[in-house]
C-alpha cells in the first residue's frame, strides 16, 4: 500500500462469501483504486473493477436458465386494431377464374396471423384494391398471383419495430426480412409455438444480464438469424446490465461508495437517455416485474456510441472504469 496524504492506495483482490443477510457474493473481484481511512461507509472512495469469465461463471454458474416468459406471441409492425381488414362479404364479392380454384387446397403464406388459402390471399389481394387479375383466362398464373398477393399484402407492408433497427416485419410478426451481404433481402417465418419462444422473450433473457452461454443455443441462433439487429441490440443492453450488477454487488458490500455507485448507474443510462436516478427507477422496474422489453425502446445507438468512446478516453488516459 501507497500513502498519499489522507488516502490510501488498495491494491488486492477481494472475496466476500454467503452472509447471513440473504445477499450473496461467491467469487473473487480484484478492485484498484483510491481509499480513506475516515470513510466508514465503503473501502474505495472510487476504485478501478477487473471483470473476468471466472467471475461471471461464479455469479451465474454454467446451468442453462434461459429465462421466464414475458409475451407468448412475437409482435408485429402494427397493433392489431391498426390492420386494414376485408370482410367475408367483400371477398364473396371477389369472383376469380377458374383457374383459381386450386389455389383453394394450398395454404403457402400467412397473413393477420392466420394461414390462409391461397385463394383468399389473392381474394384479399383484389378486394383492397392492390392488385388486379387479367381478364383474359388464358393470362391469368395462378402461382404468380399468389406471389404478387403475397408481396403486396405482407412484404411491402413491412416495417421495422425500432428505429435503430433495420430488420423489417410483418404486420402479424409471422415474418421477418433482413438484408443479406449481396444485398438481397431474405424471408423468415416465425413460429413461436413450434420454437418454444417469441423473439421478444429470447431478448429480455439476453437484456437482464443472463450470460449468453446460460441460454440455449438454439435460441440465440434463431434469434441472430430472424433478426440480427435485435440480437445485438439485446447483447449489448444485457452485458451492460451485467456488468453494472457486478458492480452493484460491490457497492452492497461496502467496497465502492455510494458516489462511484451513482457514477457507474449514470453510464447504463447513457444507452437509454436517462440520468442515474431515472435509470435506477427503471432497472428496478424491470428487475421486479422479469420484464426489460421497455430498453429496447429507448436504446440510443449514439448514447452507446458516447459510452464507447468515454471507456476508450479513460482506457488510455486512466480514470474511472
Amino acid at each position: 500500500m501507497r500513502i498519499q496524504a489522507t488516502n490510501t492506495y488498495f491494491t488486492g483482490t477481494y472475496s466476500i462469501l454467503n452472509s447471513n443477510n440473504g445477499s450473496s457474493f461467491p467469487y473473487a473481484m480484484k478492485v484498484d483504486g483510491l481509499g480513506n481511512f475516515g470513510n466508514r461507509k465503503s473501502l474505495f472512495n472510487f476504485g478501478k473493477v477487473t471483470i473476468t469469465e471466472h467471475m461471471v461463471t461464479a455469479k451465474y454458474g454454467t446451468k442453462i436458465t434461459n429465462g421466464p416468459r414475458v409475451q407468448m406471441q412475437t409482435a408485429g409492425s402494427k397493433k392489431k386494431e391498426d390492420w386494414t381488414e376485408v370482410s367475408k362479404e367483400q371477398l364473396a364479392e371477389v369472383k376469380l377464374p377458374a383457374s383459381f380454384d386450386k389455389l383453394k387446397e394450398q395454404a403457402s403464406y400467412y397473413y393477420h396471423g392466420e394461414n390462409i388459402s391461397d385463394y383468399e390471399l389473392v381474394q384479399t389481394a383484389v378486394a383492397l384494391g392492390k392488385m388486379e387479375l387479367p381478364t383474359d383466362e388464358e393470362s391469368c398464373n395462378p402461382g404468380r398471383a399468389v406471389w404478387d398477393a403475397f408481396e403486396v399484402l405482407v412484404r411491402d407492408q413491412a416495417a421495422p419495430k425500432n428505429s435503430w433497427s433495420n430488420t423489417l416485419y410483418s404486420e402479424d410478426g409471422k415474418y421477418t426480412f433482413t438484408k443479406t451481404e449481396s444485398g438481397r433481402w431474405q424471408m423468415h417465418l416465425i413460429d413461436d409455438a413450434a420454437v418454444g419462444a417469441s423473439l421478444e422473450d429470447i431478448a429480455n433473457w439476453m437484456m437482464s444480464g443472463t450470460p449468453n452461454k446460460n441460454i440455449e443455443t438454439r435460441y440465440l441462433n434463431y434469434l441472430h438469424t430472424v433478426d440480427p439487429d435485435l440480437y445485438n441490440v439485446a447483447m449489448r443492453i444485457g452485458s451492460e446490465v451485467r456488468t453494472y450488477g457486478f458492480m452493484e454487488d460491490l457497492h452492497q458490500q461496502g467496497i465502492l461508495s455510494d458516489s462511484q455507485n451513482q457514477y457507474d448507474m449514470s453510464l447504463l443510462g447513457m444507452l437509454f437517455g436517462k440520468d442515474a436516478d431515472s435509470m435506477r427507477m427503471l432497472l428496478h422496474g424491470c428487475k421486479e416485474s422479469g420484464n426489460f422489453l421497455e430498453l429496447l425502446d429507448l436504446y440510443s445507438p449514439d448514447g452507446a456510441k458516447s459510452l464507447d468512446k468515454l471507456r476508450e478516453q479513460q482506457y488510455k488516459h486512466g480514470g474511472i472504469v
